[in-house]
């Protein structure tokens, strides 16, 4: 008597993580190919999905970094420095706290929480209703007509928004630092002195990063959503997530490394 074959097993949650990542290994090797390979028709959608996103991220990236910068780090940073008779060095703080921490960090989560998770639902709807089945029907390549247009795009506007988080921030601790005891020009000046080119190429670098990674993670996710409106939304959730603990391992990584390989970066101004 022949003996039908198991059922093959559900893979374990580390095997599907493990193939997820080679997935999203995968979308990003292609999304980075189709930049540098013809056809370069895709530019014009890059070029709409920019604006579009910065549309969309404007005004929720200024507000959130101005009371962050406000309250976390000009409130809080600027009791502690007033109480050592140093509020005029509110600026150094702010330089370095801005530029290395929280304002790429927090760009990175709004972007990732309002462009991707509309890039994501906008693939998982176009996936449920198999628009993108259809695509490959006619030879037409989604990653380079809807995916590296819009990567592209995040990597664009997020070191962007970042420049001018940089300037919110800045404003933000112009705001506090006279209840504090501190003077315009002493925060200036000690803003400027921490205020250094390695540390704002490092900045722009890294939140081009996040673009990448939140565009990337976005698209795989909303490509591969399924049950309907339920799994889209189901994707999208879990996007966002996904890029939250990406942008934060990163920022970690790259912090780290940046400032072992440059120990002048650490030095006190």
């Amino acid at each position: 008597m022949a003996v039908e074959p198991a059922p093959p097993r559900a893979l374990g949650r580390w095997q599907a993580a493990a193939v997820e990542l080679a997935d999203l290994a995968a979308l990003a090797a292609a999304t980075v190919r189709c930049w540098f390979t013809p056809p370069f028709g895709w530019w014009g959608e890059a070029v709409a999905q920019g604006w579009l996103l910065v549309r969309r991220t404007l005004i929720p990236t200024m507000l959130s970094l101005f009371a962050f910068g406000f309250g976390a780090v000009a409130v809080q940073g600027g009791g502690f420095v007033s109480e050592l008779g140093a509020a005029d060095r509110m600026g150094a703080l702010f330089s370095v706290a801005s530029l290395r921490e929280f304002v790429p960090f927090v760009t990175g989560m709004v972007v990732a929480g309002v462009a991707g998770t509309a890039i994501c639902a906008d693939l998982g709807a176009r996936r449920v209703r198999e628009e993108l089945d259809a695509l490959a029907v006619i030879g037409v390549d989604a990653v380079r007509t809807l995916v590296a247009p819009r990567v592209l795009a995040l990597m664009v506007i997020t070191p962007a928004l970042n420049i001018v988080g940089l300037v919110l921030a800045t404003l933000s601790g112009l705001a506090a630092v006279g209840a504090f005891g501190g003077t315009t020009g002493g925060f200036l000046a000690s803003f400027q002195a921490g205020f250094t080119l390695p540390d704002l190429i490092a900045n722009v670098v890294k939140t081009t990063v996040f673009g990448f990674i939140i565009g990337i993670v976005c698209a795989h996710k909303g490509m591969n959503a399924s049950g309907g409106s339920e799994g889209v939304g189901r994707a999208v959730n879990q996007a966002v997530v996904i890029a939250f603990i990406a942008i934060f391992v990163f920022n970690y990584a790259f912090n780290a490394t940046y400032q072992a390989a440059l120990p002048s970066a650490q030095d006190i101004r």
